[in-house]
């Protein structure tokens, strides 16, 4: 009996170590430098944060910024701008219901082009 609780009690320790390690803070960059050098390192108008696990090193994060429209950015400084890729398709050819909702007849405006538009596609056009 006292070795179950034992292992409990292992358990839920390595689970609070591992939700510390999740829950860690993240800081806004400008709340914690004015180093031009870092808060310029996320590119395209996206959002810097800094992480703090407690450990020897920190991490900076960048949020990339999607714009809408013809592109948006990836990559670790957000300096990758990746196109949206758009396809227009017949309503015959759109399907965003599951097959109960087809069994059903219910939600059939999702696969109608008119009220939806266009269907983006990404990374690329098939």
């Amino acid at each position: 009996m006292f070795k179950r609780y034992i292992n409990l009690f292992f358990v839920l320790f390595l689970f609070v170590i591992k939700l510390n390690y999740v829950l860690c803070p993240y800081t806004e960059c400008a709340s914690l430098t004015d180093n031009n050098e870092i808060l310029s390192y996320c590119k395209n108008d996206s959002s810097c944060y800094i992480k703090d696990d407690k450990s020897e090193y920190s991490s900076i994060i960048c949020l990339c910024k999607k714009i809408k429209g013809e592109y948006f950015f990836a990559g670790p400084d957000c300096s990758i701008k990746i196109p949206y890729h758009y396809k227009n398709v017949s309503d015959s050819d759109v399907r965003n219901t599951c097959w109960l909702e087809d069994l059903f007849s219910i939600n059939a405006w999702k696969n109608e082009e008119s009220k939806i538009g266009k269907i983006c596609v990404n990374p690329t056009c098939n």
